[in-house]
């Protein structure tokens, strides 16, 4: 089966061309609300089945399909047409405790994870991958032993430190009345707080991106049999 691909930038039209060094530029959610305008205007394309859109994001994009699956933003942010048929976050930060974060919209998520990402670290994601099983979800999250972070980007085959990337793996952030809370200080998160780190690696992990493609087409297969 053919699909079509739909890319959604939500950097360069704020003026922003990489956030790895500096991610307080742009807030962690603010993609989930890019995510549901875009699912708006693909629902007013004729060509297109609004009710056959799959959620795939990387990092940055996969906390936002990840957490854009939770009932609470649709209610509040969600698309007006058009729907999602399935959420694939890949290597997502999950250190985050929202509201009514175990309540999903109903569709499958399937979470793919490096095992030794340490970048965004795979145990909160395990953790919260569980606890949304737990809750009755349709949700699988796959681990790849000696895969780092962004392991299906083409960067060549041994690791890259990037030195001066902030990372927040140390965080544990909770809401509390719709702002961030740094759990360790009981303040408002930022990327200034002494828990954010910097220096992560990245690594093409072959095995891992086919295994990884085999289970999305084998998921698309299920979900949108010919």
């Amino acid at each position: 089966m053919d699909y079509s691909l739909v890319q959604l930038d939500n950097y360069t039209g704020r003026g922003v061309a990489d956030i790895s060094d500096s991610q307080a530029e742009i807030g962690q959610f603010i993609p989930i609300f890019d995510l549901y305008r875009l699912i708006e205007i693909l629902a007013e394309n004729p060509m297109i089945d609004s009710s056959r859109l799959v959620v795939i994001g990387f990092s940055r994009g996969g906390i936002a399909t990840l957490y854009g699956g939770l009932t609470r933003f649709h209610e509040l942010y969600g698309p007006a047409k058009g729907g999602i048929a399935a959420l694939l976050p890949f290597y997502p930060a999950c250190n985050l405790i929202l509201e009514r974060d175990d309540e999903m919209i109903d569709v499958p998520i399937r979470e793919f994870h490096g095992a030794i990402d340490d970048w965004t670290p795979a145990a909160p994601c395990r953790t919260y991958i569980a606890e949304l099983h737990a809750a009755g979800e349709d949700v699988v999250m796959t681990e790849f032993e000696g895969a780092y972070h962004a392991f299906d980007s083409p960067q060549g085959n041994l690791p890259v430190l990037l030195k001066d990337a902030q990372t927040s793996r140390n965080c544990m952030r909770r809401e509390v009345g719709g702002v961030l809370i740094n759990e360790a200080t009981g303040e408002p998160f930022t990327y200034a707080d002494a828990c954010v780190e910097l220096g992560v690696t990245v690594q093409y992990n072959d095995l891992a991106t086919k295994a990884a493609l085999e289970s999305v087409e084998t998921l698309l297969a299920e979900i949108f049999p010919k």
